[in-house]
């Protein structure tokens, strides 16, 4: 379900996904397109600066979408690698013309700054730390495709979080966004050793292909494995295909089509304790 919020006489396509956590405010874009094979905007609602788009159009969406958080908004440098950003200040926030933290996750514990993760197959991932009463205290989130999953970006930032709130894993909720499904991610046996020799649970994740030599993999079961230290309970989302699902950008998509592919993010920001 998709919902249309009118910022500047402009839209901002939304989808109606996110965790029910109290004290923080989360938000998935879509690519905004009405026909994806014949939209006069080959780009839709694209938010990532590295696509080919106009700058100045990824700029203007970029602005819509931070009044919609309410606060400016850090984006990264994503690399699929394991760095974890701890923003403090709105100066963190990337304004146009400036160099983005190279990051594949950030941190805050203030209220004045949200961070966005972008991603067109690659996995995202919001947390919230709650303290024992149930206060948001913190946010993070994290950008986890393959490479950057098996390097622990998604532990590390859930570590970041703890010891920026000063709570234990176990007071942390994960929420897993939109990213390719377990029918759609093929890849090759060098993956799935990667992942079996880091952790024979990990044999759980995969399943044969089609193609001798290739297997499907659950990028979702491989998240819960990773962050199987909050506690399953703990580990919410998941259970969509960016590939299948025209609402997001899929990069894998796009190759198959043979068009250049757009970014959708995923949000986080907690809020002042007056909204919550």
């Amino acid at each position: 379900m998709t919902t249309t919020l009118k910022k500047l006489n402009k839209e901002i396509p939304v989808s109606q996904l996110g965790p029910d956590w109290k004290g923080v405010k989360v938000l998935v874009t879509e690519t905004g397109f009405d026909n994806p094979q014949g939209n006069a905007n080959p780009y839709g609602f694209n938010l990532g600066t590295h696509v080919g788009d106009s700058l100045t159009h990824v700029q203007a969406r970029r602005s819509l979408v931070e009044k919609e958080m309410g606060a400016p908004v850090v984006w990264l440098n994503q690399v699929h690698g394991c760095e974890v950003f701890e923003a403090r200040l709105a100066s963190d926030a990337m304004s146009s013309g400036t160099t983005p933290p190279v990051a594949d996750a950030s941190v805050s514990v203030s209220c004045n700054l949200a961070l966005a993760i972008m991603t067109a197959d690659c996995l995202p991932v919001v947390f919230v730390a709650f303290s024992n009463s149930g206060k948001a205290l913190g946010v993070a989130a994290a950008h986890a495709g393959w490479r950057g999953l098996h390097a622990g970006v998604l532990l590390a930032s859930a570590r970041a979080l703890s010891q920026a709130c000063g709570v234990p894993l176990m007071q942390i909720k994960a929420w897993m966004g939109p990213a390719i499904g377990p029918h759609s991610f093929e890849v090759g046996a060098e993956v799935f050793h990667a992942f079996v020799q880091q952790s024979p649970n990990a044999i759980e994740c995969f399943k044969p292909g089609d193609k001798s030599g290739k297997y499907l993999a659950d990028l979702y079961a491989l998240a819960r494995l990773a962050l199987r230290e909050l506690g399953n309970s703990n580990i919410e989302g998941g259970g969509w295909d960016t590939v299948t699902d025209p609402r997001w950008f899929s990069h894998r998509r796009g190759q198959q089509q043979g068009v250049q592919s757009g970014r959708f993010a995923t949000l986080i920001r907690l809020l002042p304790e007056h909204a919550a």
